[in-house]
């Protein structure tokens, strides 16, 4: 939750839009989490999720690949983009971006 809070104050998003989830922690399941997206957030355009490894890198392989295992790797800090028409456990996104820690302090030193 400190790191999401971090993420709002940085992009000036209330506080009163976070929530936490269990879905969302290091024993959370991957379906169950987009299950409850899907049930309470359908309507929303955009989504931030913030946790922990290993379970962010293996909710992104699920959701570009479809398997649990690939080889996508999120450092801690590391901040990525996913686009999709409709949010399905299992192959449904692309990936359009992945940021190292070092590059997103490069960034906000050039801004």
């Amino acid at each position: 939750m400190e790191t999401a809070k971090i993420l709002a104050n940085r992009l000036d998003i209330k506080k009163s839009k976070l929530i936490a989830t269990e879905h969302l922690e290091a024993t959370g399941y991957a379906d169950q989490l987009i299950n409850e997206i899907k049930e309470k957030y359908s309507d929303v355009e955009n989504i931030a999720l913030v946790g922990h490894e290993p379970y962010l890198s293996s909710l992104v392989s699920v959701l570009i690949s479809g398997k649990t295992d690939s080889s996508v790797t999120l450092k801690k800090g590391s901040v990525c983009l996913l686009s999709m028409d409709a949010l399905e456990y299992g192959k449904c996104a692309s990936l359009n971006w992945l940021l190292s820690p070092s590059q997103l302090v490069q960034i906000g030193e050039n801004s």
